[in-house]
């Protein structure tokens, strides 16, 4: 099974609005998605703007499948409008 952790810093002054549609992404691949096996946003402890997406996916298909998602894409974009640089995206094989 295929993971990723996305860690993500946040401009200051705008972690409300980022946490905002974070939120929604959750919201919409985990309604949207069923190869999703767990999708979550955390905020790092102790830091005003730090954040973390882990996810688990059942399959390859599933990731290919979110990438694509018109959500993933809609959200994803205006989320970037809050970020100070691109994601470190960390991908991962669940160990079996």
């Amino acid at each position: 099974m295929p993971g990723a952790v996305a860690e993500i810093t946040v401009k200051e002054g705008s972690q409300a609005e980022f946490e905002k549609l974070a939120m929604e992404m959750e919201q919409a691949v985990n309604a949207n998605e069923p190869g999703i096996v767990y999708y979550r946003l955390f905020k790092v402890q102790g830091e005003s703007n730090k954040y973390v997406f882990m996810e688990q996916y059942k399959d390859m298909a599933a990731v290919e499948a979110h990438r694509a998602a018109e959500h993933f894409k809609r959200i994803g974009r205006a989320m970037g409008a809050h970020m100070d640089g691109p994601p470190k995206v960390t991908r991962m094989d669940k160990v079996k």
